[in-house]
């Protein structure tokens, strides 16, 4: 499979970032372009249901969580596999760093590049908005 991670490091503390964006069912509160968001438990895990610009729903498997990370699968109709990793490394004092990898593999495999530039940007995009919602931007 195919990963990008995008790092960067911010000057607060693991706990305080971890309370703004490592909440898999409140998502919203730095996702600004979810218009909705729900949460259910189902025999597979945690299923959390956004409704996206436009009507758009787009349905995430938590597969794996922990004190400052979660884990989730997305059935990608361009994607043979997705799983992506919200995850706070802490650091020294009031410093920590916010981590997002993805792992995928496109359908089409002459789509890789493309996949992969665009994977890029929406991670980057994403710990932009993080880093809003932690008035860091």
């Amino acid at each position: 499979m195919q990963e990008v991670v995008v790092r960067e490091d911010v000057a607060l503390g693991a706990d305080a970032v971890w309370a703004v964006i490592g909440d898999f069912s409140g998502i919203r509160k730095w996702a600004t372009l979810v218009e909705a968001e729900s949460t259910e438990v189902t025999p597979e895990g945690k299923v959390r249901t956004l409704t996206m610009p436009g009507g758009r729903t787009v349905s995430e498997l938590m597969t794996d969580g922990g004190p400052h990370h979660y884990t989730y699968t997305y059935d990608r109709p361009d994607m043979d596999a997705y799983v992506s990793t919200v995850s706070v490394e802490p650091g020294v004092g009031d410093a920590c760093a916010i981590v997002l990898r993805v792992q995928f593999q496109p359908k089409d495999p002459s789509q890789l590049e493309a996949a992969t530039e665009a994977m890029g940007k929406f991670c980057r995009g994403n710990l932009k908005a993080m880093k809003r919602a932690l008035g860091l931007a």
